[in-house]
Order: C-alpha cells, then structure tokens, then sequence
C-alpha cells in the first residue's frame, strides 16, 4: 500500500492512542494489482480485520456562522458587499415581513383564501438571491418571499396572484403564494413538495453541456428532503456533475412534524458526501454567512462543475400556513419561540447595520409603513381587477388547443350564457356579451397543420431498427438534444439506442441511475433550459415511479406558468403483451395517462409508423408519451408498413389511419392490436362480413371524426384493445361514438379487451384480446 494510503487510514476508536503492542499486527493489507477492479464505484481501496460500521458521527457539520447573534461580524471578516447591498437587504428582509402581516390580515378577513408566511427565514431567501447572478435558474418552494422581492417582484403582482385575477401571471389558475418570473429566471412555485428538486439538474446539466457560467438553484425544506424526490436530485446531479445548488432550509418543522420525527442522522448535510457533493451547513439567520456560502457554492459549482449542497439552519417562527396552528403542536414554550424570533435575521442584521449608523429605527418604521401601505394599496386596485376570460380555462393546456378542449370551451361559453343567473358573470373578463360562434375547422378532429408526406427510397426494417434511425435523426438535426435512460448508453434493454452514444457522443446520450422520477423530472429540467429531452423508460409497467413528475409536473408546467415552461419531452417506454412478461412487463398504460391534460400519447403499429411518428413527437411542442409495443420490436411485418423512408420525416399525430376498409363493422385500435384486428377481419370475411379497421395511432388527441365517419357508414363499431375493460380507453370512444352516433348504430358498441385482473403468465393467450374474440364480437354485432 502506498503511504497516501496508509496516512488516510484511520484506526477504529478502540484502539485509538493504544501502543503498538494492542494494535493487530495485520489490521490492513494492500490489494493485489488488479483486485481494485472487484468493486467499481467505491473508494476505499483496502481490506480490513476490523469489523467496523459507519453511523455517519466520524464527521460532523459544524454551522458556518460569521455574524454573531448580537449582530457583530467575527474578527477579520470583511464583510463580502457594501453597506449600501446590506442596507437593501434589511428593506426587502422588512417588507417581506410586512407583506406576510398584511396578507395573513387579508386571509383573517376572507380577502384571500389562503396564504403562507416567511417569518424567521427572511435571509435564507434574501442572501441566497443576492449571491446568485440574474441568469442563474431559481426553482422556488414556498417561502422565498425574499428572493421573489430580490428579482423584482411587486406588491401589485404579489397582490394580483393572491387574488387570482387577470393581472396575475399564472391566470389565477395556483394557489395563492405560487409566484412566477419565467423573464427573471425564476420558476413557478412549486406546490406538491420536493417535486422540483430533480428538476433542477436538468437544467444544471443543460448549463454544463452549453459551458455557461450559470447555475440552476432548488430550495427545499427539511419535510421536503424526505421526499425520493430529494435523493434522486442529489444523484442525478452528481453522476451528471450538473451546475446546481441545492438550498435546503432547515426550519425544524414540516407542518407539525419536526425533525426528530422527520430523520435520523446528523441533518440534511450530512447527506451530501454519501453522494460526493460538497455540503456545508450555515446559521440561516446569519445573512452575511448565507451570502458568503452561496457565493462560494456558485463559483465552485460553475468551476468544478459539480453540484453543492447548503442546509441552512433557521427557525419557522409562524404557523406552517393559515390553515394551520403551530401552538397545537409546538415543541418550544411561548417564551421560547420569542427568544428564537429575536435571535432571527432581522434583529441580527438590524443591530449590525445600527451599529455601522446606517439605519435607525424611524427609516424602519418609515419604510414598513410604506410597504405596508404599497400591500394595501395593491389588494384594493387588485380587488377592482376582473378574473380573466373563460376561454384561459382551457388555453396552455397544449400549445394549441385540441378539437376536444375547442369543443368543451365552445360548450362552456354558451352554457354559462344561458345559465347565467348561477354564476358570478360579472366577475370575469369578457362574459358580458353573446357567446363566441366556434370554428367548426377548430372542432374537427384532423390535424391542423400536415407534415409534408414522406418520399423518396424505403427498405424493409424491423421497429427496432426504425426507432434507431429515428433517435439518430433527431440528434443530428438538433445538437440541443440529450436522450436518456437506464442502459440507454449501452443501446438500451431492447437496443433501440445501439450505437448513438459512439455516433452523437457521451455527453448527449446518457445512461441514467435507476429511479424513473428523476428521469421524467431531469427531462423537465433540460426542457425549461431550452434543450428538447427524450427519455426512455425501461418498461411502461416501471413508468408509475415517475407518476407524480408526469401527470403533477410535465403535464400541468405549461398550464400554471401560462404558457411558458417546459415542452419538448418525449417519454418512450415499451409497452403492452410480449408472449412471456406477465404482469409486470406486459401492461398497456395508456389509459392513466390520457385522463391527465396536457400530455399526448402515441402507440406505432410497425416500423413505418414508429419511425415517422416518433419524430413528429420529438419535435412536437409538448410532451409527448410514445408507447411502443414490444412484441413488434422485431416482429416479421409484411406489406407497406414494414416499408420505411430512408430519410427524414414525420406522421401527423393526432389522425388515425384506415387500414382496411369496410361496410359491415368498424374495429377500432391500436398498437399490436391492429394485427390481431386485421386476422380477425380475414376471417369475417370469409364469412361474408365486411370490416373496416382503424389504427387510431394517437391517443391523445384521438380521431374522432374518422371513426364518426365510419360508425355512420357501418353502424358498428368494436373497440380492441390490451388493457383491462374497465375505464380503458375504450370506453371513453365508445362514449363519445354513442353520443354523436346514436340514430346511426344498428347494434350495442362492443369492447374486446384484457380483463380486469392484473395481466397473467399462464393465461396469456386467454387474457389478450386475441383475434378470435375480436371475430366473435363481430359475429355478435352483425347478427344482433
């Protein structure tokens, strides 16, 4: 062993300032040449006799404190920016404290129906935002009041978000204190806890990867670094080595529960070296330590490139929010919480600036009276303001609204009219008049826009081979592209990606650590900095992980930040039966997801498809699901669809495709389910039925004005699909066919599908709605 070595060695305590004589002789031996080679991904390159455990109390966090609680700076410690900086600190630090007393007033009176205070913790927003530069990304939990403050914000848009007016940014679609800056680099408040945490190093790596000096910046509390959420933030930014401070405000309570409850260990710091993150730990009320932290986190994150971890140690000196009452469940006395609030950054930072005769106690009255009278001010102008038209209930939704939120706007217009007496008509923005007469081309379900049909040479591949092209395609022709997922690099479990780490390089294909929600999040992340993300989930069965990042965040970004935000995220995961994959590689899960606004789902029925189809959904402005059956990765297709165009192009999502016309029934479907649909209408044709078969292809928005077409014609439909019967999507066609189709049908809407049980291995061929289930509900249909 070399002497470095032997000098980071440390004996065990047992055995700590004992002579040589009591130590074993043979406590650590050297490894052999290449033993290293045994363990990949660890440091620790000896072996040991000693049985030893680590509990993490070899190494302690002590807090970074530079200003004392009487407001006096440490000898020799200049402080880092000028007294004019420290004095507009101290009026944002007072005017957000004055903003909480007026707005909690306004709940009290009904004004508003909720808010949540930042008192106690007015530095650890306040001198983490003055550290940071105007271009780093700032993603907010709910108590950066002050950093808000710090980029601009104004009393008049705090008051119009609180109210939920037309002023406000986000279109009174959040809870109130969810503030948005999207110009200001500053993100929608995050209300489901923690969510943004994996967020932010997707942006951070966006940062790395454009070789900006600029950072990406997620606050969090301690509840919140429980969260998984927490963990695969931290280790996606550290394997990455993405440019992102994680802040974590440590104010000793998660609503009522405290820290003793909420984690073991030494604190959220601790966490950091597990993961090879830099961490330090700062008295959150000490301003000039938290500017001075933050500073030194930025500069290293930007030079090292690498994350760091800040847990900044302050007190919640208010209630969790106004429907809360800490008394009920405070560990601290009345007496206590009063010493704690004297001891917090105002007091601190107050008797520092008095001390260098800067500030008075009548310029802080006199600028609290201001501020206090600016809020009011700004509630009564905003009370005047009307909430905004009815149409932004559906817009943002999608980039451009789909035929089914045209029609529901169409619908919701024309019914408020007509009950007008049951609604506060007054209220709103532009109700006032006769409704709108809808666009009956905006109602039609046809894509509005086509992409130019493809042309030129084809060749026969398998669906593997035309994702391949794809992806390829879609890193060439926009280097802003990263593609991700477990074994990605590698060419992924079903080698969709063979060979594009070698030809688009390391850093833009990537294998990602196994943890689905921080791989939907990281996409997130990457998209807010302006990067289009196509992430791969291994299997559709381990999609629900990232559930909640999904259907609470891609979904809903562009909706609660009106309009701007993340877009350009294509999900991937294979899907649906494989002969052998039982229930936990063998689910059809689009259903899920299509009840959730704001996400489109695509699902290939072979090689041409998925190719031409994929494109279009990497380059579509929303996100995008795109399921892909697995069991035609390397299925022998015949005929046109197995006929690929060898170069670029798209497939219009949104517009099923007639694959086989027809006159006695329709059958409608998707995915590998169309062959079974073609098999069975062979077969019915040998009987003298007649059937049209329709590849709906997308999802969400579906075609309806296809199928309509042939339901008029047929006056049948069957609707096959993999998933079980109950709420598959299925019955959502069947619903909407009925109503437009009634006096058309000449027998009941039938649907083939799996049951409802979870999907089986011995039963398989039983449970898929095989081709002679499908030709059994034809035979029923057409005799009915």
């Amino acid at each position: 062993m070399e002497r470095a070595a032997l000098r980071a060695i440390r004996l065990p305590r047992s055995f700590a300032g004992k002579s040589a004589a009591f130590r074993p002789a043979f406590a650590f031996r050297g490894f052999a040449a290449d033993t290293h080679l045994l363990w990949r991904g660890v440091q620790s390159t000896s072996f040991s006799e000693l049985l030893e455990f680590k509990d993490g109390s070899e190494s302690t966090f002590p807090v970074f404190q530079v200003l004392n609680s009487q407001g006096k700076l440490q000898d020799g410690v200049e402080l880092p920016f000028s007294l004019d900086e420290g004095v507009h600190m101290m009026e944002l630090m007072v005017k957000s404290k004055v903003y909480d007393d007026v707005l909690l007033t306004m709940q009290r009176q009904g004004r508003i129906s909720f808010y949540c205070t930042n008192y106690g913790e007015e530095a650890t927003s306040v001198g983490t935002a003055a550290a940071l530069q105007p271009q780093d990304m700032i993603w907010p939990q709910y108590r950066e009041l002050g950093a808000f403050l710090w980029r601009g914000l104004t009393a008049q848009e705090i008051a119009d978000q609180n109210i939920g007016n037309e002023g406000d940014r986000s279109k009174g679609r959040n809870l109130q204190v969810h503030y948005c800056m999207l110009e200001k680099n500053m993100q929608t408040v995050h209300a489901v806890l923690g969510t943004q945490i994996p967020q932010a190093p997707g942006a951070g790596y966006a940062y790395k990867l454009d070789k900006e000096d600029r950072v990406s910046v997620t606050y969090f509390g301690d509840g919140a670094a429980s969260e998984g959420d927490a963990f695969t933030g931290l280790n996606f930014a550290s394997v990455y080595g993405s440019q992102t401070l994680f802040i974590c405000r440590n104010n000793g309570y998660s609503i009522s529960t405290g820290v003793d409850d909420q984690y073991g260990g030494d604190g959220i710091a601790a966490r950091g070296p597990a993961l090879g993150i830099p961490s330090v730990r700062v008295d959150g009320n000490d301003l000039v330590a938290v500017f001075l932290a933050t500073r030194e986190a930025r500069r290293r994150s930007v030079a090292e490139q690498k994350p760091t971890l800040l847990e900044l140690m302050t007190y919640r000196v208010g209630d969790h929010t106004t429907s809360d009452d800490s008394s009920a469940y405070r560990k601290e006395n009345k007496e206590e919480v009063a010493k704690l609030q004297a001891l917090g950054p105002i007091p601190r930072w107050r008797a520092f600036l008095m001390s260098k005769g800067v500030w008075t106690e009548e310029k802080e009255k006199a600028i609290a009276t201001a501020a206090r009278e600016e809020m009011l001010q700004a509630m009564k102008t905003g009370e005047t303001k009307k909430r905004p038209p009815l149409r932004d209930l559906f817009t943002d939704t999608y980039t451009d609204l789909p035929w089914h939120l045209e029609e529901q706007a169409a619908y919701a217009e024309k019914h408020v009219r007509e009950y007008s007496q049951d609604y506060k008509m007054s209220a709103y923005r532009g109700l006032d008049g006769p409704a709108p007469v809808p666009d009956a081309r905006r109602i039609a379900s046809a894509p509005r826009q086509m992409p130019p049909a493809p042309t030129g040479k084809t060749r026969e591949m398998t669906m593997v081979q035309s994702i391949n092209e794809a992806l390829s395609i879609a890193l060439s022709s926009n280097e802003r592209t990263v593609l991700f997922g477990e074994d990605v690099a590698f060419g992924g479990v079903f080698r969709c990606s063979m060979g594009l780490r070698e030809k688009h390089g390391e850093g833009r294909v990537l294998n990602a650590p196994v943890a689905e929600q921080a791989i939907a999040a990281f996409a997130i992340g990457l998209s807010v900095a302006g990067y289009k993300a196509i992430a791969e989930i291994q299997f559709a069965d381990y999609i629900f992980p990232a559930f909640d990042q999904i259907v609470n965040e891609i979904a809903k970004y562009r909706y609660r930040n009106a309009g701007g935000g993340a877009g350009n995220i294509t999900i991937r995961a294979p899907c649906s039966a494989v002969g052998h994959g039982s229930m936990y590689h063998s689910q059809s899960v689009e259903s899920y997801f299509a009840h959730c606004p704001g996400l489109k789902i695509v699902i290939p029925r072979g090689p041409k498809q998925a190719k031409g189809l994929l494109l279009a959904a990497i380059r579509d402005p929303d996100p995008v699901l795109f399921f892909e059956p697995k069991v035609l990765y390397r299925a022998k297709i015949e005929g046109p669809d197995a006929q690929v165009p060898e170069g670029d192009y798209e497939l219009p999502i949104g517009q099923a495709e007639v694959v086989r016309p027809g006159t006695d029934v329709t059958l409608v479907g998707w995915g590998s389910q169309i062959l079974r649909l073609q098999e069975a209408a062979t077969r019915a044709e040998a009987e003298g039925i007649s059937c049209e078969i329709i590849d709906l292809q997308t999802i969400v928005p579906w075609d309806v004005d296809t199928v309509q077409a042939s339901v008029e014609k047929t006056g049948r439909l069957i609707v096959a699909h993999e998933a079980p019967q109950t709420n598959g999507f299925g019955a959502e066609i069947s619903s909407k066919i009925q109503e437009r189709c009634f006096l058309h049908l000449a027998s009941p809407i039938q649907r083939v599908t799996g049951y409802d049980t979870h999907f089986p291995y011995a039963w398989e061929e039983f449970y898929v709605p095989s081709a002679a289930r499908v030709l059994a509900a034809i035979k029923a249909s057409v005799s009915y």
